[in-house]
């Protein structure tokens, strides 16, 4: 049975079973019938379906009569371009405006979220920098029964503690000059 590339909309989305359907242009804006989505895991390891959005411009294989085909994936047209079309950077944004950006020429991975960023583990976390550590906010709080530094502390701006303050040689609030 031939099969026919065709482009359209997609106006209808089945996230439960992986289907769209699509609005045709050149059949008179006829509605197909609900096709399948190809995905990269589907067995083992697996991921959230990578579905498209409703009103996306698409390519799809049908078969002649239009009753059976697949979806090929979204098109890039003049009304809509790519985003990035530097080849060396990886860019994903999201519909909430996040944004997540790789340039593998700066070496820059940057991810600009719109909302708040949870990184949770259940083992440790090591965080290794060959240059400097930075942390930029209007405050931080560190929720830690036990802290360790390692190496020499710098403070610039005022320290305020509540408790005992101990030094190697005892209590430093206790000391005589």
């Amino acid at each position: 049975m031939p099969v026919e590339l065709e482009y359209g909309e997609v106006s209808a989305i089945d996230h439960k079973t992986c289907r769209i359907r699509v609005r045709l242009a050149d059949r008179d804006n006829v509605e197909s019938y609900w096709l399948n989505i190809p995905q990269r895991n589907t067995q083992g390891t697996q991921r959230r379906p990578l579905m498209p959005e409703l009103g996306e411009q698409v390519a799809v294989l049908l078969d002649s009569d239009g009753v059976g085909g697949v979806y090929l994936g979204g098109i890039y047209s003049i009304a809509e371009p790519p985003p990035v079309v530097d080849e060396d950077t990886d860019y994903v944004r999201f519909s909430d405006g996040t944004v997540s950006t790789y340039d593998r020429v700066s070496r820059l991975m940057t991810l600009d979220c719109a909302g708040a960023l949870l990184l949770k583990c259940g083992k440790n976390i090591t965080i290794q920098a060959g240059e400097p550590l930075v942390v930029n906010a209007p405050s931080a709080t560190l929720e830690i029964p036990q802290v360790t530094l390692k190496g020499n502390l710098q403070v610039t701006g005022d320290i305020q503690a509540t408790g005992t303050i101990m030094d190697a040689g005892g209590n430093s609030n206790h000391h005589s000059h």
